[in-house]
């Protein structure tokens, strides 16, 4: 007679898992903060560009309000009354220049007037603002506006950009505005 093996147990049903395990829930925690880091790193990195071009901004309309200023009293400039070199918030004076009153004001004393009061407006829009204003080869109609600040680097390495050469020399470098005027 044939020899018949005896039938094999029937095996068990499997298991099903019902949950994660320890390591698959440190696995899931590990990635969802890698995701939440990278939010907040680019949450910073907005916050400080929108600071900075609103510093461009203003760095723009304040240059472009010393370069009316200029065109206001051409004579001032042509006698070298609003050459400026990089005059930073370190270096204003604590008390303003008296403001000019008609008759008496003069292509001098208003030049002094619009620079101080200018000055101060760059150093209430702009984190350590300042301005520098040089004449091209001398001349009694150009101008070379820079306005100068501090803005928070986003970059390594970033340069001074659009800098006058005595700016570039300063400890740590700031972003600059440039504008040319022609009367």
């Amino acid at each position: 007679m044939p020899h018949l093996s005896p039938a094999p147990a029937p095996s068990p049903a499997p298991h099903r898992q019902r949950g994660a395990t320890l390591l698959e829930v440190l696995v899931s925690v590990l990635l969802m903060s890698f995701g939440v880091l990278a939010l907040a790193g680019m949450q910073a990195y907005s916050i400080t560009a929108q600071k900075n071009a609103a510093s461009r901004a203003n760095a723009g309309a304040l240059a472009t309000e010393l370069a009316e200023l200029v065109r206001l009293n051409p004579l001032a400039l042509a006698q070298k009354k609003y050459d400026v070199a990089l005059m930073t918030t370190a270096d204003l004076p604590t008390a303003p220049a008296a403001l000019c009153d008609f008759p008496d004001c003069t292509a001098e004393s208003l030049a002094a007037s619009d620079l101080a009061s200018f000055q101060s407006r760059v150093r209430a829009l702009l984190p350590r603002g300042g301005v520098e204003l040089a004449r091209p080869a001398e001349s009694k109609t150009q101008a070379d506006i820079w306005i100068l600040w501090e803005e928070p680097v986003i970059f390594s390495g970033q340069q001074a950009d659009n800098c006058p050469a005595s700016a570039k020399k300063q400890p740590s470098p700031p972003r600059c505005f440039y504008m040319a005027v022609q009367l």
